[in-house]
């Protein structure tokens, strides 16, 4: 446990509160999003590993959820004792964004789209990354803030 405090405090002590620099990381990831979403899918001479798109897509969004839901601690910083508003926002922009990017690959050639499997896993995603930022590093990061400020008087 005490190197899970460590790496709170280094998160507490080293990362930015200008929600400019978060709305800059959620912008290059929802870019990336589009980006990777326009491509072409992976070629058929890789060995196929069953469900590694739904890992993938849990994965990049469970990135993108971490995001929103920094950027709504920066933006909203009197919801940080409602963390579950905040919750529900990531969770409803990234389902949003999952199927935009679902009925975006559509239109790709060579990629299916409106994969129902795909949405539920960058729900899923997004859920854990948002979970991870308010109800685990962010009591974390209050609990050690509150430490601070009691040695300090």
């Amino acid at each position: 446990m005490k190197c899970c405090s460590r790496v709170f405090h280094f998160i507490a002590t080293r990362f930015p509160r200008k929600p400019v620099v978060y709305l800059f990381l959620f912008t290059v990831w929802f870019i990336t999003l589009w980006c990777l979403s326009a491509g072409n899918p992976v070629p058929d001479d890789v060995p196929k590993i069953p469900h590694l798109d739904k890992l993938a897509h849990f994965t990049y969004f469970g990135i993108g959820g971490v995001f929103m839901a920094v950027v709504g601690l920066v933006l909203w910083p009197k919801l940080k004792q409602q963390r579950w508003r905040i919750f529900c926002w990531v969770v409803f922009f990234g389902a949003v964004i999952g199927r935009l990017d679902e009925y975006h690959q559509t239109f790709t050639p060579g990629r299916s789209g409106n994969d129902m499997g795909d949405w539920t896993a960058d729900i899923l995603g997004c859920s854990a990354g948002a979970c991870l930022v308010l109800f685990i590093i962010l009591p974390e990061v209050l609990r050690q803030k509150s430490k601070r400020e009691k040695k300090e008087s």
